[in-house]
């Protein structure tokens, strides 16, 4: 099981954007990269706070990374990889120092972040199609050259979105298939008995069912305020000794304190100690998100930016 420790990492602080639920129209006064009015970059204090967590990811990761045992998986959503932007930039300096040093082994490509839809934003159930990032070829080659292209989502949420429950046993699948994969990656090389960090950057919803999941702990009330996500705060945990095995969709006994992929141990929730300011806009569930009794206007069409074209489908 290379796959020892999980850090959680919530996007910096972004830019805002509204929902018409009788349109199902995104919009927003601001100008977004993307073209999604749903996919905004960091505000200014956010692009702070990401360079903040360069540094410590720098300071904590950097002699991991020298070792080749980090991967990073992202949400696709445009703010999450801007947050993560000062840290790849930063790791992957300290790895093209070493790999100059003749100290890299043979074979192992530059760092790169894996975009992962099942750890992407939680948008609630809807009669329209819910927001989808741009494509990782597009935000490779218009904006973050490190994102790995070649990588397919292990799990992809509905087009339609979700329930909170459907919300819980996504995150809980799509963790489950990225430690599996990791640690399958790592055997393949003959370096199973290895220690590896996964650095995983997403957002509020996902952050707090990832803490459930992975530790197996879920409160009755789903609305309770247990695990944290700050803006750039940090949750770490920790894989257990004694592992137990979920059911095979990720989606059945990881409850009852079982955890994902063999249950883990929370050593940090949402630490911002990295941070100048500290803990901020802190955030946790209110109720269920859905917009599916609100139905389509009828006899017209929705429009649904995606990538920056317009795709139209009739109602």
């Amino acid at each position: 099981m290379p796959v020892k420790e999980i850090l959680l990492l919530r996007h910096g602080h972004r830019l805002a954007w509204q929902l018409d639920p009788t349109t199902g129209k995104y919009t927003s006064s601001h100008r977004f990269p993307s073209g999604l009015p749903a996919d905004p970059p960091l505000a200014s204090h956010g692009v702070q706070q990401a360079v903040e967590t360069g540094e410590h990811f720098a300071d904590t990761l950097g002699d991991l990374v020298r070792q080749d045992r980090v991967r990073i998986y992202s949400s696709l959503f445009y703010r999450c990889l801007e947050t993560l932007r000062p840290s790849m930039e930063r790791l992957r300096e300290i790895q093209q120092q070493h790999r100059t040093q003749g100290g890299l082994r043979d074979g192992v490509e530059d760092l790169k972040v894996r975009g992962e839809l099942g750890i992407g934003e939680w948008f609630g159930r809807a009669w329209f199609k819910q927001p989808r990032p741009a494509s990782p070829e597009r935000l490779k080659n218009t904006w973050f050259p490190w994102v790995d292209d070649q990588y397919t989502s292990l799990v992809v949420p509905d087009e339609h979105g979700e329930r909170i429950e459907a919300l819980h046993d996504r995150v809980a699948r799509a963790l489950e298939a990225v430690v599996n994969d990791v640690d399958e990656e790592y055997a393949r090389q003959g370096r199973a008995d290895e220690q590896v960090t996964l650095l995983l950057c997403g957002h509020a919803a996902q952050i707090i069912a990832s803490g459930r999941a992975l530790t197996g702990v879920v409160p009755e009330d789903l609305d309770e305020d247990d695990f944290q996500c700050f803006t750039c705060g940090i949750s770490r945990f920790v894989r257990r000794a004694t592992t137990t095995t979920a059911g095979e969709d990720g989606t059945g006994d990881w409850r009852g304190g079982v955890g994902v992929a063999g249950g883990w141990d929370c050593v940090a929730n949402s630490d911002c100690g990295h941070l100048q300011n500290g803990e901020e806009r802190g955030w946790h569930f209110h109720g269920d998100e859905s917009f599916d009794s609100y139905g389509p206007p009828k006899g017209e069409d929705i429009k649904v930016e995606d990538t920056g074209e317009v795709l139209v489908g009739k109602l």
